[in-house]
């Protein structure tokens, strides 16, 4: 048909109602277009063939668009076969990696056994407790101590005296507020501040307390006696700081919110203004953490300037063979260094999830310590970190003024004396003051209003606290 050849005419041989001519005349038609049979019949094979290859193009993509589909499908199915075996693959290693680790946790324990004193002991009460959820341990734990350190003995002399609680007792009432700051991940930290009668918090010097007992069992309330005390005592400001506790919070959670106090009282969180100068304090582990953050302090540009710290029996190292942790010369002393086994693992980080790149066969079968315990980010573990055990610390130097108190029977004491010694090598003799009691006093003595020797430590060091934020010349380490 010519009718594809000149679109909107009529073709040569037709009328306008479609009834066909004679041959000549058509011939004629055509002839007057200027076209010969010849150019029609070959512009006609020309379209055709136009046509046949628009058809082949169109098969071919047809036929182009469904071996996509069929091999997207298939590749589909194969990444998502993938991803199956991924996930297999990465349960089964996290698997074989608890196996692992429950494995080097028994021999631990054997080997433990096997040494005898104060390590098969430790050994033989994680035994003990091995079965009980650590959350359910550690709501008991927090009870008996609560009740322990708040019972009232009414044989003690001491016991009925709360100081600051009138201008008669110790020559100055206290106020007390509840306040809190936002913290890392819009954390609220609750802080309750000691402070005079003049109703103002920020008017005179700070200090940031932070309370002890492991990471998971003390609180605001089991050292309300001790921060009241060095408020009344010392006439500064202290702020008590609840900071988030183990199991709930894991290392470095304290860490955080104790340095983020510091800050915010620094910054004039107590009132807008900075105060006139900051302390830290803490006893225990409570100390552990005004150390490391002290040094925080000293290596940020922007860490705030500490005059003093207040350190009672401070925990500093929390490695599990560290020297306080391999002696005990009687089964308190084990039981207490058991218990502090068991809050160093409660503080523990979590283990990470493994990693597919984790998964190699010929290293399967090896055990490594990151299988018995967490690694921080420098590849060492977790308690070897700083801001865990400050007494770690590559450098204790321009650190502030420290006054530390601990007792003779203390089974840590052995570290509050290391302490005391790398101050003095690294600040002079003037960077500590110590002060050692005699027992049988224990760990922890301090917050106990019903015994005269924690008197005698509290306003000791309530003295050396006041002599330090407001002395002529304060023994803080500036920033160079």
């Amino acid at each position: 048909s010519l009718w594809r050849i000149l679109p909107g005419r009529l073709p040569c041989g037709l009328n306008r109602r479609g009834a066909a001519v004679n041959k000549a005349g058509a011939l004629s038609g055509c002839s007057s277009l200027g076209m010969s049979v010849q150019d029609v019949l070959e512009r006609k094979g020309y379209y055709d063939e136009l046509v046949n290859v628009f058809e082949t193009i169109r098969a071919k993509r047809a036929f182009l668009e469904k071996s996509m589909r069929e091999e997207y499908e298939e590749r589909t199915d194969v990444e998502r076969d993938v991803a199956a075996l991924k996930a297999k693959l990465i349960a089964l290693h996290k698997a074989m990696r608890e196996t692992q680790r429950t494995k080097m946790v028994n021999d631990t324990f054997l080997t433990e056994l096997q040494a005898g004193g104060v390590r098969a002991f430790i050994a033989l009460r994680k035994l003990k407790f091995a079965s009980v959820p650590i959350a359910e341990r550690a709501r008991q734990v927090r009870d008996e101590f609560r009740e322990g350190v708040l019972e009232e003995r009414p044989d003690s002399p001491h016991a009925a005296r709360k100081l600051g609680s009138s201008s008669e007792n110790n020559h100055m009432s206290l106020q007390v507020k509840e306040l809190s700051f936002l913290g890392s991940d819009d954390n609220q930290v609750p802080v309750r501040c000691y402070f005079g009668g003049g109703g103002d918090a920020s008017a005179a010097p700070a200090l940031v307390f932070f309370h002890g007992e492991g990471y998971v069992i003390g609180d605001l309330e089991t050292h309300d006696w001790l921060c009241r005390s060095l408020a009344a005592l010392s006439r500064v400001t202290v702020v008590a700081v609840d900071y988030r506790r183990a199991p709930e919070a894991k290392f470095p959670a304290a860490f955080v919110d104790a340095y983020q106090a510091v800050c915010w009282v620094a910054q004039g969180g107590l009132g807008g203004r900075p105060p006139r100068a900051l302390g830290v304090a803490g006893d225990s582990n409570g100390g552990a953490l005004a150390i490391a953050c002290c040094v925080q302090a000293r290596d940020r540009d922007d860490g705030p300037e500490i005059s003093v710290q207040l350190l009672f029996y401070p925990w500093m190292d929390l490695r599990p063979e560290s020297p306080a942790m391999l002696q005990a010369e009687t089964n308190d002393q084990a039981a207490f260094l058991a218990d502090l086994d068991w809050s160093r693992s409660v503080y523990a980080p979590p283990f990470p999830e493994p990693e597919l790149r984790e998964v190699d066969v010929e290293e399967a079968g090896a055990p490594a310590v990151a299988d018995l315990h967490p690694l921080g980010a420098d590849g060492r573990p977790w308690f070897e970190d700083p801001r865990a055990s400050p007494l770690l610390t590559e450098s204790l130097a321009d650190l502030p003024v420290a006054f530390i108190a601990y007792a003779a029977d203390d089974p840590v004491a052995c570290e509050s004396v290391r302490l005391a010694e790398r101050l003095r090598e690294e600040c002079g003799h003037d960077g500590v003051h110590t002060l050692h009691m005699q027992g049988p006093l224990g760990h922890g003595f301090v917050k106990n209003s019903d015994q005269p020797q924690a008197h005698a430590c509290v306003a000791a060091a309530a003295a050396f606290l006041s002599m330090a934020v407001r002395g002529p010349a304060s023994p803080s380490r500036k920033k160079a």
